[in-house]
C-alpha cells in the first residue's frame, strides 16, 4: 500500500467526493464545445436533445445538460446551426466518441476553454513595483495566475540541501523550521558569505504578502504559503540527509542546489536503494542539470549510456527525479554570448536561470533597502520549479513524484531555440498556472488502486 506523509489521501477523497468533485484528467465542471450541425439529424429537437436518438443516448451517457443554439441572433444561415453543449464530464472523450460515432453529423467542433481569470497580486514592493523586471521570472511562469487557485499551505514540507541559510533575513524570517539542520541540529550561524542556500530558499518561498498584511521583506517567491526545512551540504552524509527529511521529516519535495555531488555512481547498490525510498516515499525529487555548456565530464563507466546528470540523487538510478535547466526573459535556452546552461537527455524541462532576483544574505537581520540579489545558473532555476511543486501538492496532496514530473512536463510553455538543442532542454520552459490546474484536476493510476484495494471500514 503506497505510504503517504503529512495527509491521509483517503481522507482528501472523502472530502473531494462529499464536494460532489470529481478528480479526474480533463474534467471540467459545465464545460461547453461548440458543433456546426451538417443535417436535420443533429439539429435541436423539441422533445430532445436532437433528432437522433443514438445521438441522445450518447449525450446522456456523458451528463450534458445542455443543447442549445450558440449563436441565434446570427445572419449568417451557417453560423445559425452552430450547437452549444454543455456537460459535467470528459470533454475529449465526448468530442472524440461524437467524430468515431456519429461523422456525418457535424461539420466542425469547436473547444471553448474560456475562463474567468483574475491575477493575484501581492503586496510585497518588488512585487508591487518591479514584477515586469526584477521579479521577471515570476511573471513569466504566470505566478499570479497559478495563486489564485491556490497560495500554498504551510503543512506542505519542502526540504533544501545546500550551503548555510540567512533564518534571519526578512524574506526567510518564518519561512524556515525547525531553525537548524533537522539531521544534526547544527544551527545556522549569521553569516554574510552564505548567499547561496540563502538566494535558493527566496526563490521556493521567500515570505510573500497577502492583501491586507504587511510584509517583513521585499520579495516574493512562486511558493508563497510554504515552508522550507534546511539542511547542510556535507558530502559525507548527503544522501542520509535526502532521506531524514523524507522519511523523518515528511517531505514532500527535495531539491538540492550544492554540495555532496558525484560524477559517478554508486556500485554497491546502496544510494540506488536510499533513492528509490525516498521517491517510493512520496518525496518528489527536483535537481539542477549544472551549468557547463553541454554536458558534464563523467567517468567512463557511463559515458555509454549518455548519462550527464549529478549523483547521488540521478535519474540514473530512478528516472522520477526531475532535472531542471535555465531559460531567459525570451524563453530561449541560449543566454546571450556563451551562457547556455547544461543541455543533455536527461533535461526534463527548463525554468527562468538567467538574471533572476532573490535573497542575499543580510546582516543579521539588516539590510540595506532596496537590497539586490541577481542571479544565474539552474541552482536558481531549480528551486523555482520546486515551489511551483509545492504549490501543486497543496492543491492535491495525493499526488506522487512521477505523477508530478509528468504534469510538470506536459504543462510547459515552448522554448523558442530548442531546435539547437536536440534532447537536451526537455518539454520546454515551467508554467506554474498551467501545472497547478492540472495538478487541481488529475487522477492517477496510483490513487486508483489506492481506492480499489482499501479495505472496507
Amino acid at each position: 500500500m503506497k505510504k503517504f506523509v503529512t495527509y491521509s489521501c483517503f481522507t482528501i477523497i472523502t472530502l473531494f467526493f462529499s464536494l460532489n468533485t470529481v478528480y479526474a484528467q480533463l474534467v471540467k465542471v459545465d464545460t461547453l464545445f461548440w458543433v456546426m450541425s451538417k443535417n436535420s439529424d443533429s439539429r435541436k429537437s423539441d422533445t430532445s436533445f436532437t433528432n437522433n436518438a443514438g445521438l441522445n443516448l450518447l449525450f446522456s451517457q456523458y451528463g450534458v445538460s445542455k443543447y442549445e443554439k450558440a449563436i441565434p441572433f446570427a445572419k449568417t444561415p451557417q453560423l445559425k446551426e452552430v450547437y452549444k453543449i454543455s456537460c459535467q464530464c470528459n470533454i475529449d472523450s465526448l468530442i472524440d466518441d461524437i467524430r468515431k460515432n456519429f461523422p456525418d453529423m457535424y461539420s466542425g467542433i469547436k473547444r471553448l476553454d474560456y475562463e474567468n481569470i483574475a491575477l493575484y497580486d501581492p503586496v510585497d514592493w518588488m512585487w508591487t513595483s518591479h514584477k515586469d523586471d526584477w521579479l521577471w521570472h515570476l511573471k513569466k511562469i504566470q505566478a499570479d495566475l497559478a495563486w489564485n487557485i491556490t497560495k500554498g499551505d504551510s503543512n506542505i514540507r519542502t526540504a533544501l540541501i545546500d550551503t548555510d541559510f540567512d533564518i534571519n533575513h526578512p524574506d526567510l524570517a518564518g519561512k524556515i523550521e525547525p531553525l537548524f539542520d533537522p539531521y544534526d541540529s547544527i544551527p545556522f550561524d549569521c553569516n554574510p558569505f552564505h548567499f547561496h542556500g540563502t538566494a535558493v530558499a527566496g526563490y521556493v518561498a521567500g515570505e510573500t504578502t497577502e492583501i491586507g498584511n504587511t510584509p517583513n521583506g521585499q520579495l516574493a517567491s512562486v511558493g508563497f504559503n510554504t515552508k522550507m526545512m534546511c539542511y547542510k551540504a556535507w558530502s559525507g552524509d548527503y544522501l542520509l540527509r535526502a532521506l531524514h527529511a523524507s522519511t523523518v521529516m515528511g517531505a514532500k519535495i527535495i531539491t538540492s542546489s550544492a554540495g555532496g555531488w558525484s560524477n559517478c555512481p554508486d556500485n554497491s547498490g546502496i544510494d540506488k536503494l536510499i533513492v528509490k525510498e525516498i521517491l517510493d516515499n512520496g518525496t518528489t525529487i527536483i535537481m539542477p542539470a549544472g551549468n557547463g555548456e553541454g554536458t558534464h565530464n563523467f567517468c567512463s563507466s557511463i559515458d555509454s549510456v549518455n548519462h550527464s546528470a549529478f549523483f547521488p540523487l540521478s535519474p540514473y538510478y530512478d528516472e522520477r527525479i526531475i532535472i531542471v535547466t535555465s531559460s531567459g526573459i525570451d524563453d530561449k535556452h541560449q543566454f546571450e554570448i556563451n551562457g547556455t546552461h547544461s543541455h543533455y537527455p536527461d533535461v526534463d524541462l527548463c525554468s527562468p536561470g538567467y538574471n533572476t532576483m532573490s535573497a542575499k544574505p543580510s546582516n543579521c537581520g539588516a539590510v540595506d533597502w532596496p537590497y539586490f540579489g541577481s542571479y544565474s545558473g539552474t541552482s536558481f532555476s531549480t528551486p523555482i520549479v520546486a515551489g511551483i511543486a509545492a504549490l501543486m501538492y497543496s492543491i492535491n496532496p495525493c499526488m506522487t513524484p512521477s505523477w508530478c514530473q509528468d504534469i510538470l512536463k506536459n504543462t510547459t510553455d515552448p522554448i523558442l531555440d530548442a531546435v539547437n538543442f536536440p534532447n537536451g532542454v526537455g518539454t520546454g520552459r515551467v508554467n506554474a498556472f498551467k501545472a497547478v490546474k492540472a495538478a487541481q484536476v488529475a487522477q492517477s493510476t496510483e490513487l486508483d488502486l489506492y481506492i480499489k484495494d482499501r479495505p472496507e471500514d
